[in-house]
C-alpha cells in the first residue's frame, strides 16, 4: 500500500523517556525485554513494481527516537527480506531491523503498541512487526 504521511513522533516522545522504560542492571545482570522492529523500507510486487514505504530520513528519525527513549538502540544496516501473501498476490518487503533493550514494564508495552499503530498509520501497511523477547543479561 502507498505511504500515507510522514511519521508523527510527538506522541511517542511524550511517553518515551521514563525510568520504567530504561534497562537497569548492575554487575549481576538481569532480565530485560528485547524489542525488534522490522521497519519496512520497500515493497516489491510480483509484477516487478517497487514502492517506497519508509525512506532513510524516516529510518534516522526512528533510530534516534528509540535511542533517546531507551538509552540506546541498534540498527542492522543489512536489509532483511520477507515474502508474504497479500490480496492473493505475493509481495516481497525489504526491512531494516532495529533493536532495543527495555525494562519489562507496562509502560514499555504501551510505548511499542503506540509505535506500531503510528508506523501502520503513516505507512498504510496493514501490519508492522514488532517482536518482543525476554533475555537474561549475564
Amino acid at each position: 500500500m502507498a505511504r500515507i504521511r510522514d511519521l508523527d513522533t510527538a506522541k511517542l516522545e511524550r511517553i518515551a523517556v521514563t525510568p520504567l522504560n530504561l534497562v537497569s542492571f548492575g554487575s549481576r545482570g538481569g532480565r530485560v525485554w528485547q524489542f525488534t522492529v522490522l521497519f519496512p523500507m520497500f515493497l516489491m510486487r510480483e509484477d516487478g513494481t517497487k514502492e517506497t514505504i519508509f525512506n532513510e530520513d524516516d529510518e534516522d528519525i526512528l533510530f534516534v527516537l528509540l535511542a533517546r527513549s531507551f538509552g540506546g538502540a541498534t540498527v542492522d544496516t543489512s536489509p532483511v527480506r520477507g515474502i508474504g501473501l497479500r490480496a492473493q498476490e505475493f509481495e516481497t518487503n525489504t526491512h531494516r531491523r532495529m533493536t532495543v533493550l527495555a525494562a519489562r514494564s507496562r509502560s514499555t508495552t504501551r510505548y511499542f503498541r503506540a509505535l506500531r499503530r503510528e508506523l501502520e498509520a503513516s505507512s498504510g501497511e496493514e501490519q508492522i512487526l514488532i517482536l518482543r523477547e525476554e533475555l537474561a543479561v549475564v
